[in-house]
């Protein structure tokens, strides 16, 4: 594989790089804005984080694994090392900004569902609200933002490394489009999040909609330093697309733990639901990666025919 450098993306990656922002802005703001979104029940709230726990771990294990263990010459300990900073990293974000907790819009964890109903003995978590909703104060919600906006800074480089890897690879208008739908599917949880914090610390209607705005931006500026930053690299940018793609994965390996271990626990009683929904969101993933493979292969053998006499 030539150095990084020596590769420019192609036109219609470049074109899927846009689009996926602009849709993961748009669905950013939207998870913020929308009173449906915020009052979603208990059980849908639960089905939507499985399908996109599953989306996630397929995502990470199947797709932006594999592609760093490329991008880093195959060197599977060095791969490795960089999935367990990724994981460890986002794992210190989550313990500092409690970011992954997810509220409906009186705050309540769970979507108004009570902890405290279900028989495992701990009292403390009625009235703990896993994020910081049981937080006060008018500032209550900062916390939340600065941990998930650099998140979507994660997000916005993961989703550029993805793109660059698969458009080297030939993928087309497919470049970045399982880690796309796996941002997409999250964002709008997580802007939701701050929209209720925000919204328990009785900040105005002109300061949410500022705060929205300026959420649904991060992750195109993630997207953008990434790019800019692999500049300083020279010819390790090659190394530096695998580390990001590895650091991606665990990090996405961190946040579906987040988001189903607490489901094991204390959702008992939605077993069948919630585990048909992570399997369908691991199908979906293994699904997009076997389009980007067949894709991949249309195009070198597109390739061989084009240039029957190359070496």
């Amino acid at each position: 594989m030539p150095p990084l450098a020596t590769i420019t993306l192609q036109p219609t990656a470049v074109a899927s790089l846009v689009g996926y922002l602009l849709l993961i802005a748009a669905a950013a703001y939207a998870g913020g804005s929308s009173v449906a979104f915020l009052s979603l029940g208990h059980r849908r709230m639960q089905v939507l984080l499985s399908l996109t726990g599953g989306v996630m771990l397929g995502v990470g294990l199947l797709h932006l694994l594999p592609h760093a263990y490329l991008e880093l010459s195959r060197q599977l300990d060095t791969t490795m090392a960089w999935v367990l900073a990724g994981f460890f990293l986002m794992f210190l974000l989550e313990r500092a900004f409690h970011g992954h907790a997810h509220h409906s819009a009186d705050g309540s964890h769970g979507c108004g569902h009570d902890h405290n109903d279900h028989p495992h003995g701990h009292a403390g978590h009625a009235g703990h609200a896993h994020g910081g909703a049981a937080a006060s104060g008018p500032w209550a919600w900062c916390g939340a933002f600065a941990g998930l906006a650099l998140h979507s800074l994660a997000d916005g480089a993961a989703l550029a490394a993805s793109v660059g890897a698969d458009g080297d690879h030939g993928t087309g208008l497919l470049a970045g489009f399982a880690t796309f739908l796996a941002v997409v599917l999250h964002k709008p949880f997580d802007s939701a999040i701050i929209a209720t914090l925000m919204t328990n610390a009785g900040a105005t209607p002109r300061t949410r909609r500022i705060v929205n705005i300026a959420y649904a931006t991060i992750v195109p500026l993630g997207a953008m330093l990434f790019f800019a930053s692999l500049r300083v690299f020279g010819g390790n940018q090659n190394a530096a697309l695998g580390a990001a793609l590895a650091m991606a994965a665990g990090a996405f390996l961190c946040i579906a733990a987040a988001d189903l271990l607490p489901e094991v626990e204390f959702h008992s009683h939605d077993r069948l639901l919630l585990t048909a929904a992570l399997t369908l969101g691991i199908a979906i993933a293994w699904g997009i990666v076997v389009m980007e493979r067949s894709s991949y292969a249309h195009a070198v053998h597109a390739g061989a025919h084009a240039h029957p006499h190359a070496e």
